[in-house]
């Protein structure tokens, strides 16, 4: 299953939008304006770096998503074989020592005579 890839938020689609209208209003001024001040500008300048910066840090986060999908298949497939590997195991402890081996119980596995008869309910 591969993660859900990031869009970039609405408030960066907003922000987009606002800085056209900022622009307009730079274009028309034949200046660029300030809204903040010299202590915490917010000009179309700052607000076009930041916007940058959101779909930039969206990019990456997704590229996190990419490697992770890669990384979680690996792991998958490593634990898979595992299990087979162990399955094997126990195939093959039942081959050397016998199905009702304590060696059985030493590999995590359950002698035969240790298993839980199934009883079955009459029906009537």
């Amino acid at each position: 299953m591969a993660l859900k890839k990031r869009k970039p938020g609405s408030i960066v689609r907003k922000a987009e939008q606002r800085l056209k209208g900022m622009l307009k209003i730079d274009k028309n001024y034949n200046s660029v304006i300030d809204y903040g001040g010299p202590i915490n500008p917010l000009s179309s300048k700052e607000v076009k770096q930041q916007i940058k910066h959101c779909l930039e840090t969206n990019k990456q986060y997704n590229e996190a998503l990419r490697i992770a999908d890669e990384k979680v298949s690996l792991l998958k497939e490593a634990e898979e074989k595992l299990a087979e590997m162990y399955s094997r195991i126990l195939s093959g402890c039942v081959s050397k020592f016998g199905i009702d081996a304590t060696e059985i119980t030493l590999l995590g596995g359950t002698r035969k005579s240790e298993r839980k008869k199934m009883k079955r309910n009459k029906i009537q």
